[in-house]
C-alpha cells in the first residue's frame, strides 16, 4: 500500500503548521468575494496543466474543492485560482504543495 504526503510549502516558509495528509486527495479551500468566473487548476513544476478542478461562474461564498492526486508523480505542483467578477475585477492567486509518496 502506497502512502501519499502533502505539504503545503507556503505554511511551512510562514512558520504555520503544515498540512500533512497520508492520502492521495487533499481539500483545496477558497473564498469568492462577489459572483465571478472561477477558474481552479493544477500545474506541475514544468508548467503543464495537470487538472483542472474548476472552470465555471460561480456565486459568492466559501467553497471546497477535492483534489485527487494518486495519478501523478511525486514533485512540487502548484494551484492556481482565478477569479474574474461580474465588475471585471480579476483576482489570482497561486500556492504550492509537495507531494510525497
Amino acid at each position: 500500500m502506497k502512502k501519499y504526503l502533502f505539504i503545503a510549502l507556503s505554511l511551512i516558509v510562514f512558520g504555520c503548521n503544515s498540512s500533512i495528509i497520508d492520502d492521495p486527495s487533499t481539500i483545496i479551500s477558497f473564498s469568492i468575494p462577489e459572483p465571478a468566473h472561477v477558474k481552479l487548476s493544477v500545474e506541475n513544476s514544468y508548467d503543464t496543466i495537470v487538472a483542472i478542478l474548476i472552470d465555471q461562474d460561480m456565486q459568492s461564498g466559501s467553497f471546497n474543492v477535492q483534489f485527487n492526486a494518486s495519478d501523478l508523480a511525486e514533485g512540487i505542483y502548484y494551484y492556481t485560482i482565478k477569479m474574474t467578477g461580474q465588475s471585471g475585477n480579476v483576482i489570482q492567486m497561486t500556492k504550492r504543495m509537495l507531494l510525497i509518496k
